[in-house]
């Protein structure tokens, strides 16, 4: 039988069955881990940004998140940092932004919960994605929210420093930007993402800081009178035949840049930039959206021949390479040879050029152009780019193969050859290896454009004929 009344005690006061002794912790304030004390920190409001830096390894990161962009794991074991950002809105979609010259990642939890760190229900997200800077998004599910900058090794890195930016998401591909801001960069309308958004030579260079429009920098000794409105494309004086040059490292963004134009369908189009001294200069070639073309790196002369071009404006830059500001102006010589033909016919003519040119791989009435496959081209399928390909694919996209039109193809991941169809391997020299068709000879092989060559133009790996396979 149910008791209802309260049992009386001395002094007559009712005594609850569940009371608790009076020195108890209240039920909703969570147990305090060591772990945790990074997360009681003071908070920045939003638009956050914070230029910060990694300390002790505190934290042991969630095993999983409500999104994950890290393809090898969520896993951290290095120095970490906390912070926190306040003023979020409920609902509101927000940007996180990490720049750091170390390979560090970010997670965003709404709090601290186990021994360890922030327990996988608290996590709302986490992004290790590339090798140097990091973007998500996450939904504010309250007024804060704690991003952790975390490494992924147990050794510290060379440079724990980082800057870190939380702002609301202004745009994406389905919210435009307009008017004195009309570019979309990191989820923020800005004036320029990069230079070939500027119109006007007196304001020619996108500042990377501000990512405005701004005046060329003239900070050459000896420099030639074009400087500083050819700092960027819109300041560009025409290309006839040859023009004589000079260029320094200081800034080191220090650039020239010339323009020519394309008539008809068919021409090719040499470039070679020559200087009398062991200075490093470098050429590169870009369509009028900024979309590199073609470059040179490792000789002297540097050449790059296009074919195929279609009718167009396009844009030639001379930079500099030192390992340290040099201010002291190198004179160079920049020339241009235009051959008229005919136009492609298929995309092994696109491939068929690829000393210094980067492959286009369709053959569009005459002229070769980028594949737009959107990530929708299924397996086996032509790619001249990573985002070409559906989803679990890659596209090899090496930059000067052979044989392009036949290799360029969106594959299947792979640890092992026999996860592959006859006549393909699996690479070894990848992060994430997939298959490609057996090499036949070196020039097939993926290049390493910032590694010397011993002759050539590029560092190919060398092809084992009788494995088919690239190695190092």
């Amino acid at each position: 039988m149910l008791i209802a009344g309260l049992v009386a005690c001395g002094d007559d006061q009712a005594i609850s069955p569940d009371a608790r002794p009076p020195d108890a912790a209240p039920v909703d304030v969570p147990p305090s881990y060591p772990a945790c004390a990074e997360f009681a920190v003071g908070g920045v409001q939003v638009p956050a940004h914070v230029l910060g830096a990694l300390t002790g390894a505190d934290l042991v990161s969630p095993a999983t998140c409500a999104a994950i962009d890290a393809p090898f794991g969520v896993e951290t074991a290095g120095p970490d940092a906390v912070v926190r950002v306040d003023g979020l809105v409920p609902g509101t979609t927000y940007v996180v932004n990490l720049a750091s010259a170390s390979d560090l990642g970010f997670y965003v939890a709404t709090g601290c919960d186990t021994p360890l760190g922030p327990s996988g229900d608290r996590c709302q997200l986490f992004v290790d994605a590339t090798g140097a800077g990091e973007l998500g998004t996450f939904v504010a599910t309250g007024p804060s929210a704690f991003v952790v900058v975390d490494y992924w090794s147990a050794s510290p890195p060379a440079d724990p420093t980082f800057t870190l930016d939380v702002y609301a998401r202004g745009c994406d591909d389905a919210i435009p930007c307009h008017g004195a801001t009309p570019r979309c960069l990191d989820y923020r309308c800005v004036e320029c993402a990069s230079s070939f958004d500027c119109t006007t030579g007196a304001s020619s260079r996108c500042d990377a800081a501000t990512n405005t429009c701004q005046p060329g920098i003239d900070s050459c000794v000896g420099d030639d009178a074009r400087e500083p409105d050819d700092d960027g494309p819109a300041g560009a004086p025409l290309l006839a035949t040859t023009k004589d040059g000079a260029i320094c490292s200081k800034p080191e963004a220090e650039a020239d840049y010339y323009r020519f134009v394309v008539d008809t369908v068919g021409e090719t189009r040499e470039l070679q930039l020559a200087w009398g001294t062991a200075r490093d200069l470098d050429l590169e070639i870009f369509d009028a959206t900024g979309l590199s073309l073609g470059f040179s790196y490792w000789e002297n002369p540097e050449r790059v021949k296009l074919t195929y071009l279609p009718p167009g404006t396009y844009y030639a830059r001379v930079r500099e390479f030192a390992s340290s500001p040099n201010a002291s102006a190198q004179p160079y010589t920049l020339s241009e040879i235009r051959t008229s033909g005919v136009g492609c016919q298929t995309a092994t003519d696109c491939a068929a050029e690829f000393r210094n040119q980067l492959y286009r791989g369709v053959c569009d009435a005459g002229s070769c152009v980028s594949i737009e496959g959107a990530g929708a081209v299924p397996e086996g399928g032509a790619c001249d780019s990573q985002a070409d390909c559906g989803a679990g694919l890659s596209c090899p996209s090496f930059y000067f193969v052979a044989d392009a039109a036949t290799r360029e193809t969106c594959a299947r991941a792979c640890s092992a050859d026999a996860q592959c169809d006859a006549g393909f391997v699996c690479t070894t020299y990848l992060p994430d290896n997939f298959c490609v068709p057996r090499c036949t000879r070196t020039d097939q092989c993926p290049t390493s454009i910032y590694a010397p060559p011993t002759s050539g133009p590029w560092a190919h790996l060398a092809c084992e004929v009788s494995t088919g396979r690239c190695l190092p």
